[in-house]
């Protein structure tokens, strides 16, 4: 039953990580889907992930409420126009369309490359970094990270997911248990008081602040790192469980987790946002300035 459950939580979660956007508001962040894949003039597609709809007052739910009549007839459905590529619902008579997600964010590059340097020594060369799919992460367009070579955290059965910007990498373990690291640059704003704040911790060896919170069947911590947020779940199959009884185990784990690599489009990015900025210029720079110098100087 247990592995059942998890089952169905992970894929509900891979879903959501699948248009995936991250909630952020002052109170702290959460997980919430999007669906951005283009729908055609001539036909509306029904999305295939969850989303999230603009808060509506309780009024206008009430009025639409009391709109509706108890005669059993058949509904009509609602007629909107393709051309307006219409993706949403509609409360009050009125459309209510997805959250629009902002860009994505940016991304402290000299920060993970530095990091990717510093961890190099360390790896071996049949180590994870160099056993990840190539298409998947060369699509990921942030840092991928990954935990330490020689620490407690298995990763011979390690799984990669990406989502260009987003990614989930699931690492089994021994005794039923599953460390599942999500990493996402897609943001979405949330109404004020949307998302309940958790205590922030400040953990041994992990620079950022984490905040940790109980699931059904384990642990789940979210922290920002690189600019980027990145969540780690740890479930298990026996809930009673060493592992899950308490947050140590996710603690030590996030401790491990100080590894980084990235794929080609990553680096690519990354290389364009640390690049030197170019001393000359174009010729058109160079005639304005000395313009401007002859002006200073008259």
């Amino acid at each position: 039953m247990a592995k059942d459950f998890r089952k169905i939580r992970n894929l509900r979660r891979l879903a959501v990580i699948g248009g995936a956007v991250a909630t952020v508001s002052a109170g702290g962040l959460v997980l919430i889907g999007h669906a951005q894949d283009k729908t055609s003039t001539t036909a509306i597609k029904t999305p295939t992930a969850p989303v999230a709809y603009k808060a509506l007052p309780a009024d206008a739910l009430a009025k639409d409420a009391a709109a509706q009549t108890p005669t059993a007839v058949a509904a009509k459905p609602a007629t909107v126009s393709a051309k307006n590529n219409f993706r949403g619902d509609l409360v009050a008579g009125k459309p209510v369309l997805f959250r629009q997600p902002m860009a994505p964010s940016k991304v402290q590059w000299a920060a993970a490359l530095g990091q990717a340097q510093k961890m190099a020594p360390q790896r071996k060369a049949n180590g994870l970094w160099s056993r990840l799919p190539k298409k998947d992460l060369d699509q990921t367009r942030l840092p991928v990270i990954l935990p330490r070579e020689g620490g407690f955290i298995q990763t011979t059965k390690t799984k990669l997911i990406s989502f260009g910007d987003a990614y989930a990498l699931n690492m089994p373990q021994d005794k039923g248990v599953q460390i599942t690291m999500y990493g996402n640059r897609s943001f979405v704003k949330a109404d004020k008081g949307a998302v309940t704040a958790r205590p922030a911790l400040k953990l041994a060896g992990v620079p950022e602040d984490v905040r940790i919170g109980k699931m059904e069947d384990g642990w789940t911590a979210t922290f920002t790192r690189y600019g980027v947020v990145y969540s780690v779940d740890v479930s298990c199959d026996d809930i009673n469980s060493d592992d899950c009884k308490t947050d140590s185990y996710i603690r030590n784990a996030i401790a491990q987790l100080d590894d980084v690599t990235m794929g080609s489009d990553a680096t690519s990015e990354a290389k364009t946002a640390t690049a030197p900025p170019a001393t000359q210029g174009s010729w058109l720079d160079q005639v304005s300035r000395t313009i401007k110098n002859l002006g200073k100087g008259s």
